[in-house]
Order: structure tokens, then sequence, then C-alpha cells
């Protein structure tokens, strides 16, 4: 019987324990739905959290942009106002400059009104700048004839000064430095040769000349007689070798300038005596005049010559008798006395001594 009540009781008792085990099972089950909803609610919290967050920082910045922009219009608002404000005087300087303006316009249609037909007066402006470009043009002929005139000035001046240079060395008796001639023909008994060249070449009566062979000067010569393409020069005594003799094709050349002579040297070589005359005749039969070899006339100190230059050796004329360069007759007198200039023919034959 006992263990029949204590059935039951554990039967009660099982049946209790399995409905508390149901009631416990749907309370579980109800937890665990409430702590999902809570875990939910809590991410849909935290993400709502987060775009709240957001959405502060991006209004924060909306804000500081929109204090920039506020800052920016008020400071466009101050420069439009100031601006506006220099419109202002500009439209206040503008009515003025208007009126002045209509003012000189006012004036001008008076003018044009006293002045008459506007065509005629273009018509007339045209011709005057026509008749201006004319002169303009005139002026620019002029000015390109003047600079031609000027050019042609300057080449007669160059050329007038290279004839004064070529007159100088003429009167002085200076040959170019490069001039340079031949031998024609020698008459070396008679102590004189003809040159090539003439005054067209360059040759000068006075000049000095050497003769070269070669390399060598062979001999120094000194014009006399000067023609358009022929010249005529005098050996000089002893400037010739024992032995040498200038034969024709010889070259001719410039000979080197002396140096002048001191002041004290010429005044000793003015005061030296002169050399008596050789006597005897001249012989006649030299075709240009020129007396033979210990005939010719006293030499001439040696400050007769304003260059310094030597005189001739054997007794050679002085080079300013003749402008020529011929020879002086022999002395009609004694011994020291110099003969006057010749006045014969300087190509034909010598006259005889009187």
């Amino acid at each position: 019987m006992a263990w029949k009540i204590l059935s039951a009781l554990a039967a009660v008792c099982l049946a209790g324990s399995a409905f508390f085990a149901w009631k416990n099972q749907e309370r579980l089950k109800n937890e665990r739905a409430r702590e999902e909803y809570t875990q939910k609610n809590l991410v849909s919290v935290q993400e709502h959290k987060k775009a709240a967050e957001e959405a502060k920082t991006k209004h924060a910045g909306d804000l500081a942009e929109a204090t920039k922009e506020i800052e920016k219009i008020k400071a466009e608002v101050t420069d439009t106002a100031a601006k506006a404000q220099e419109k202002e005087q500009e439209l206040a300087q503008v009515k003025i400059n208007l009126e002045g303006v209509a003012k000189v316009v006012k004036e001008l249609q008076g003018k044009i009104d006293e002045a008459g037909d506007i065509t005629k007066l273009m018509a007339t402006i045209k011709d005057l700048t026509n008749k201006k470009k004319e002169a303009e043009g005139a002026l620019a002929n002029q000015n390109q004839r003047f600079a031609s005139a000027q050019e042609n000035v300057k080449g007669l001046l160059d050329g007038v000064k290279s004839a004064e240079e070529r007159e100088a060395r003429g009167r002085k008796g200076i040959v170019e430095p490069d001039f340079t001639a031949s031998v024609s023909r020698s008459f070396n008994e008679w102590g004189f040769v003809v040159l090539s060249k003439g005054n067209g070449g360059g040759v000068f009566a006075n000049a000095d000349l050497d003769v070269k062979r070669g390399k060598e000067v062979i001999g120094k010569l000194k014009v006399r007689n000067v023609e358009q393409s022929t010249s005529v020069a005098d050996i000089v005594k002893g400037s010739l070798a024992e032995g040498t003799s200038i034969r024709p094709g010889d070259l001719v050349v410039a000979a080197p300038q002396a140096q002048p002579a001191p002041k004290t040297a010429a005044a000793g070589a003015a005061a030296a005596p002169v050399a008596p005359a050789a006597s005897g005749a001249p012989a006649a039969a030299d075709p240009f005049g020129a007396p033979p070899a210990g005939g010719m006339a006293p030499a001439a100190p040696a400050a007769s010559d304003p260059f310094g230059a030597a005189p001739p050796a054997g007794g050679m004329a002085p080079a300013a008798s003749d402008p020529f360069g011929a020879p002086a007759a022999p002395a009609a007198g004694g011994a020291g006395t110099p003969a006057a200039p010749s006045t014969a023919d300087p190509f034909g034959a010598a006259p005889p001594a009187k």
C-alpha cells in the first residue's frame, strides 16, 4: 500500500517537475528571444549612434563651410559696395565728360555751320594730304640726291687728296715704295738709260731708283727727263761695280729714302768749298744732250737737297737746276763757277760750249 502512495507521490512530483521544466523552457525561450531582440536593438542603436556622429561631423564641416561662405559673402558685399561707390564716382565723372563732349560737339557743330560745305572741306583735306605726300616724296628724293652728292664730294675729296699726295711726291721726286719698271735701252758709255715707264707709270723727275739683277742691286739711277710712257735716268757715278753694266731688261725699283741730315752737318756741308768744274766741251753725239763723263757741272753741296740725299758722284749738276733733272752745261768761266742751267732741247743734241 505504501509503495502505491509513494509511487503516486513520485508520479505527482514527476508531473510537477515536468510541468516546471516545461515552464522553464518557455521562459528560457522567451529570454533567448528577448536577448536576440536586445542584441539586434544594440546593433541598431550603435549604427544609429555612428550615423549620428557622422551626421554631426558632416554638419560641423557644413557649418564651417557655411561660416567661410558667409565671411566670403560679407567681403564680397563690402567689395561690391566699394566698387559701387567707385562706379558712382565714375558715373559722375562720365556725366561731367559727357557734358564737356556735348559742349565741344556743339562748338564743332557751330564751326561746321560756319565752315559751310563739308564735301568741299573733305576734298580740300584730301588735296592737301596728296600734296603733303608729294612733298614728302620730293623731300626723300632730295635727301637721296644730297646723300649721293655727299658721296660724290667725298670721292672728289679723296681724289684731290690722292692728287695732292701724288703732286707732293712729284715735287720731292719720290716714287711709290712698290714702284717697278725695267730698262728699255741702256747707254752705259753715255751714263744714262731709258726706262719703260713715264709719268703715267708713276715716274717723277729727280727720283732715286735702284737697278736690280736678281736679288742684288747693281747700280743706282737719277731720273732726268720724264714723258708719258718713257723716261730717261742718269747712272749715278760710282754706283756700278767695276766691269758691270746695265742691260735692257734689268729691273728698276724705288731706292730707299735717306734720312734728313742733321742741321749741323747740313750747315758744315753748305760751308764746304765747291769743286771746280772740269774743262772741256761736251760731246755733241749724245742724242739726249747729256755731257760726257768728266764734263759735268760742279756738284752742289749736300744741303741743296731738302731730303738730305747725297749729290751724285762725279760732279753731277744740282737737282734743282732743271725741273726735269737735266745736268747743267759746263762752266764757261774759271774753276769754281757753276754754269747756268741748260735751255737746250732735252732730247736734242747738246749745244756746243761757248
